[in-house]
């Protein structure tokens, strides 16, 4: 081998000694799968406590979501069990002494006091007055009857039923006849 053959041979063996230093050794390479299979299972780990805990929250969840619907229905019966006991007592004292008056005078009480919960409970009375146009967000129409002389058209002429608010939302429309 001539000199110049020698020197280019040279840059390729101090190449191959560089990477025989950096290239990791056996040993340094199974140490470093080891450690990344040790990272791969504290992830695992933390994804899977993540994911009970997730789970524990969701069923935490409707658990509260479950027992604050009862609450809330029962916030609402409660107040009414002491208009069915008047009822009740109402009746009793109608099938002994058949009192046509006092039998008036207990009913309007009792329609007084569902009035009163109601307003407790922020359920408001939509009731329309008579001659007045309805209002198609509040009212519904249920039937019309022929216009008379002198009475504005579509304008009410009858209420069957009351309707009712709670806070904003509407319940039930108030039912009304309409004249045509």
């Amino acid at each position: 081998m001539t000199e110049v053959e020698l020197n280019q041979d040279q840059p390729l063996q101090e190449e191959h000694a560089i990477l025989e230093k950096e290239a990791p050794s056996q040993d340094e390479r199974e140490a470093e799968l080891e450690r990344l299979r040790a990272e791969v299972e504290t992830w695992r780990e933390r994804a899977l406590r993540a994911a009970a805990e997730l789970e524990n929250y969701r069923r935490r969840v409707q658990r509260e979501m479950t027992q604050q619907i009862l609450s809330a229905q029962m916030d609402v019966l409660r107040p009414l069990l002491p208009l069915l006991d008047n009822i009740e007592r109402g009746l009793q004292v109608a099938r002994e002494a058949p009192d046509l008056e006092r039998l008036r005078e207990g009913l309007e009480l009792i329609q007084r006091q569902f009035h009163h919960t109601l307003q407790k409970l922020s359920v408001q009375v939509i009731s329309p007055e008579v001659g007045s146009l309805p209002d198609p967000a509040y009212h519904e129409v249920i039937s019309t009857v022929p216009t008379p002389e002198g009475v504005q058209s579509h304008t009410i002429v009858e209420i069957l039923e009351v309707g009712y608010l709670y806070q904003g939302h509407l319940l039930r429309p108030a039912r009304v006849i309409t004249t045509e």
